[in-house]
């Protein structure tokens, strides 16, 4: 598992098992909320590809908020601990 972003409201994990191999998707986590959504092909991609574009920005907290709270309104899934 890659830890992309961990910040106070949101926590990302892109779900590669073993460096190498192809990755089984995207958790992303609101921690105000307790919700969840999960990207996997090609929404994932895109994930990755605007998360590389804003960290070569130098982004604050505030854009890093700003990008992810577009993400907000499709975390429907409550987490649930296994």
């Amino acid at each position: 598992m890659l830890m992309m972003i961990d910040s106070p409201y949101y926590c990302v994990v892109d779900l590669v098992m073993q460096e190498g191999e192809p990755s089984m998707g995207i958790e992303i986590v609101d921690k105000n909320t307790q919700k969840e959504l999960f990207l996997h092909g090609e929404a994932a991609q895109r994930f990755r590809e605007h998360v590389a574009h804003l960290a070569q920005q130098s982004p604050d907290m505030d854009d890093l908020e700003a990008f992810m709270d577009a993400y907000r309104p499709w975390m429907q899934t409550s987490v649930a601990l296994h």
